[in-house]
């Protein structure tokens, strides 16, 4: 992003709409990903809430102390799996929530800078719309000093007569010279 202040374009509105709209893109994904991951983590309660019920109704109609060794192996072999991707879920999300995170960062610090040059561009306009009327009066002088400065000094200079196509005369009874053209 250029500096505030400099000769560079501010973003247009169409910019700052599809910033807009990344930001949502990112925002929806996330919130795909953590309805994904509660949906993972509520499978996995189910599957522990039902790997329990199993070992207390195995405890009844068996010795505890021969079975609960085989059933806490069977129930560590069930839940090696499904804990083990939601390790790698949980792994995957906080780096998801960090990539977000700093990409929503740089979101905010370009729209703040978006924003400062727009308000920088607004200050500038205001001053020149401040200025408009003194620059036409000012105009408007020149060109009406030009429009009776102008015929004068052509009038009046036997060089500028002659870069017209004119040609310098004087009238032999009076004395006076002037610029005449002559119609071919």
């Amino acid at each position: 992003m250029p500096e505030a202040g400099s000769a560079s374009p501010a973003l247009s509105l169409a910019a700052l709409g599809e910033m807009v709209d990344l930001l949502g893109v990112v925002v929806a994904r996330m919130s795909e990903k953590l309805d994904q991951h509660g949906e993972t983590l509520a499978a996995v309660q189910t599957t522990a809430l039902e790997s329990r019920d199993a070992a207390q109704a195995a405890k009844v109609y068996a010795d505890p102390q021969r079975y609960g060794r085989h059933i806490g192996n069977e129930i560590d072999k069930a839940l090696v799996v499904p804990l083990d991707r939601l390790e790698g879920l949980h792994l995957g999300l906080a780096a998801d929530r960090r990539d977000a995170s700093r990409t929503l960062d740089e979101l905010v610090r370009q729209e703040e800078q978006t924003l400062q040059r727009l308000r920088d561009d607004l200050a500038r306009a205001g001053r020149w719309k401040k200025r408009a009327p003194f620059i036409a009066i000012l105009g408007l002088v020149l060109a009406l000093g030009l429009t009776i400065a102008l015929p004068r000094f052509m009038a009046g200079n036997g060089t500028a007569c002659a870069v017209l196509g004119g040609e310098w005369l004087r009238r032999p009874e009076s004395g006076k010279e002037a610029c005449v053209f002559y119609a071919r």
